[in-house]
Order: structure tokens, then C-alpha cells, then sequence
């Protein structure tokens, strides 16, 4: 499969964020699988890219121009998709994915998150996507999300968002919504 994965790029975070995003990745292509991601090299996005890479992984960054320098993207990639915009890029990234995984991020990582999952709600976009709550980090969103569904501002169908507190875990549930596929189809 293709998995597309959405997190933070940021260097200034608590190392346990940057380990489970090396984890990810190196699970990610132990089981097959291919990254396509925003190709930024340093942050979470950085530490998913090189957990790939270290399992000999196959990496799409997917790079808008204003991000489009060599001291931005990842150097181990396969393949570098370049985009006008980010709007673009989000777009490309959703085409060329089977899955979504998100790990810990901020308003970027959850604008693709919700825009992946609103399109999955009206059926423009069907498929899964799972959220890998590191060491609790989206715990106020899923309270958010179940406040919304309770108070029915929400209807999730089958477009829930899925929590998952380990990599395998959520490498699982995608594998298993995306009938049963373990290594890339490319």
C-alpha cells in the first residue's frame, strides 16, 4: 500500500514524538508499504522518512514550490512530486495514496487530517484513515470529536476517526480497511 502520512515538521518537540515517527516509518516499510508524505527532512515528517529509508522503504514527497529546495527536501526519496501550491500538494497526496495515517502535528497536520476526513464523509475520497495517538497527544481531540457526535453536529458513517495507541496497531486497521493488503501494490 501507499500510506500517506500526515505530521508535524517542527525541531522543537519532546523526543518521544520524533522516536514513535521513526518507529512508524520503519514499521511502515518493514510490512511493504510505501510513504508518501510532504518531504520535508527534519521533524516528525524527517524521523518517518528516515525510518523508511533505514528498512529500505520506497519514499514519494510530494513538495510544493514554495517549499521546493534542496535544503528542505529529504534526500532519500524515490520520487519527488512537485506541486504549485499546497492546496495542490494536499490534492496530489490524496490521489496518489490507498491510506492516511496521522501522528502528532499541528493546524497543517490537522487541516489534512480533516480534509481527508470530510471527504471520506461525503464520498468524494474512500479511504481509511487512522490516528496514532502518541502518549495520549490527541486525546482532547477525540473527546472533541465524540462532544460533536453527541451533540449532533457530527455523523461519522463510515468515515470514523480511528485512534490507535501503537504503530502496529494502526498499520493493522489500514491494512484491514483496505482489504487486507500488506505489501505495495505499485
Amino acid at each position: 500500500m501507499k500510506i500517506c502520512v500526515y505530521c508535524s515538521s517542527s525541531k522543537k518537540l519532546n523526543g518521544k514524538y520524533y522516536a514513535a515517527g521513526l518507529d512508524f516509518g520503519r514499521a511502515l516499510a518493514r510490512r511493504g508499504h510505501s510513504l508518501i508524505y510532504g518531504g520535508y527532512g527534519e521533524g516528525i515528517m524527517g524521523q518517518v522518512a528516515r525510518g523508511v529509508s533505514g528498512c529500505g522503504g520506497k519514499i514519494t514527497a510530494v513538495v510544493p514550490r514554495i517549499f521546493d529546495r534542496p535544503d528542505f527536501i529529504y534526500g532519500n526519496c524515490a520520487e519527488i512530486v512537485k506541486t504549485a501550491d499546497m492546496r495542490s500538494r494536499k490534492q496530489t497526496m490524496e490521489c496518489l495514496a490507498d491510506c492516511f495515517a496521522v501522528l502528532p502535528g499541528g493546524i497543517g497536520t490537522l487541516d489534512e487530517m480533516f480534509e481527508a476526513c470530510c471527504l471520506n464523509i461525503l464520498g468524494e475520497l474512500k479511504k481509511p484513515l487512522g490516528i496514532l495517538n502518541t502518549a495520549g497527544f490527541y486525546d482532547p481531540l477525540r473527546e472533541m470529536m465524540e462532544k460533536c457526535a453527541r451533540e449532533g453536529f457530527l455523523n461519522y458513517g463510515n468515515a470514523e476517526l480511528r485512534f490507535f495507541d501503537t504503530a502496529e496497531a494502526l498499520l493493522d486497521a489500514l491494512e484491514a480497511s483496505a482489504g487486507g493488503r500488506r505489501t505495495d501494490q505499485s
